[in-house]
């Protein structure tokens, strides 16, 4: 019989094993209980939930909770993830959804960053994609068009599960393994990265939080100890940077890339995985400035491409100071939510930048496999 519970730390072992026999990417105890117990806004939200069999872990799912400013008033959301099953867990996944979509108190329960595969399931459970035909566009630079070239071909040849095998075998394509905030301080000018343990720069980012929450309905909290977390990865330190664009002191611009790896066979690439202006800010030069930075980041470390998700955010003039950039869109919508008021002004005003999803601990890095 299999019973469905609240995740705890003391599953960690359990959720190891449960990852190895799906082929999840792999991670540390460590990077487990970073990416699960320690995020600074989880409050009282269960960090997820789990299907025990005979006192094994046979399926999961990971329920990250989040802060949002609704309306001027403080609401929870949470963005699920990790949501896997292993073959003595099979028919669990509904009953372990419906546990984290109608737990009490969220405003939703959403993913940014779901697959082809997930998307069809997510509408299944009752989730929409509620921001339509628009979250499937991205955008992408190229910083290594050779390279760019050559992952594109693999993942054509891929599509062949003979050929899949043979390419994965082996990391191609490695990037440098140098901390992007260390490319930052050598290479870029003073204020153009923040570091949330600055006082400085958290009182910056504070004061940047602060005009957000004045100026929208729906926003999610920007504080300097959740950036912090996001950035302290203990199994891929450094691959985060914060960028900012700024008028004196202040914070008009703000940006956070990741250095990713999509597969075994493609190229790193630097994904943008939140961007956002204070109010009153030059939009068409403050986007200029952080891309310039950001791809100045990309070469660096090695990265073909610079990519930002949900793009159609910003208008053909917004971005026209950013340079040779390609139009990508996703075949399936990367994007689902439960609202408790799917008519509510979270629905209606939330314009999600990446921030608010699992991107900092799920996105891929190399190596994936565990160490021998």
């Amino acid at each position: 019989m299999i019973k469905i519970r609240t995740i705890t730390p003391d599953d960690l072992p359990g959720v190891m094993a449960l990852v190895a026999k799906v082929d999840f990417p792999w991670r540390s105890e460590a990077g487990w209980h970073w990416a699960l117990f320690e995020n600074p806004q989880q409050g009282d939200i269960p960090a997820g939930f789990v299907a025990e069999r005979e006192g094994a872990v046979v399926a999961m799912v990971g329920l990250q909770a989040r802060d949002f400013i609704l309306e001027g008033a403080p609401v929870k959301a949470a963005t699920g993830h990790t949501f896997i099953a292993g073959p003595e867990g099979r028919g669990s996944g509904p009953r372990l959804a419906r546990r984290a979509l109608t737990y009490p108190g969220l405003a939703a329960v959403y993913s940014l960053n779901n697959n082809a595969s997930s998307a069809g399931l997510y509408k299944k459970l009752g989730m929409t994609a509620w921001k339509g035909e628009s979250a499937r566009n991205r955008l992408e630079w190229p910083i290594r068009p050779l390279a760019m070239g050559a992952g594109l071909a693999f993942s054509r040849l891929a599509r062949s599960d003979r050929i899949y095998d043979a390419l994965s075998a082996r990391e191609w394509f490695p990037p440098l393994h140098i901390p992007l905030a260390d490319h930052a301080k050598k290479s870029l000018q003073a204020g153009d990265w923040l570091d949330p343990a600055s006082p400085d720069d958290a009182r910056a980012l504070d004061a940047f939080d602060s005009d957000l929450r004045r100026s929208r309905q729906a926003v999610p909290v920007r504080s300097a100890p959740f950036y912090a977390y996001l950035l302290s990865d203990p199994d891929a330190p450094g691959r985060s940077v914060v960028l900012t664009a700024r008028d004196g002191s202040k914070i008009t611009g703000l940006m956070m890339a990741i250095l990713s790896k999509p597969n075994a066979y493609e190229p790193a690439g630097l994904d943008i995985v939140d961007l956002e202006f204070a109010p009153g800010a030059p939009r068409e030069a403050t986007i200029a400035c952080l891309v310039r930075v950001a791809r100045k980041i990309a070469r660096d470390s090695g990265a073909a491409r610079l990519r930002l998700i949900f793009s159609d955010r910003f208008t053909a003039a917004e971005l026209k100071g950013t340079g040779l950039r390609l139009h990508r869109r996703f075949s399936y919508d990367p994007a689902h939510a439960l609202f408790a008021d799917q008519n509510g002004k979270l629905a209606e005003a939330w314009a999600p930048t990446g921030f608010e999803g699992d991107f900092h601990f799920a996105l891929r890095v190399a190596p994936q496999r565990a160490p021998r």
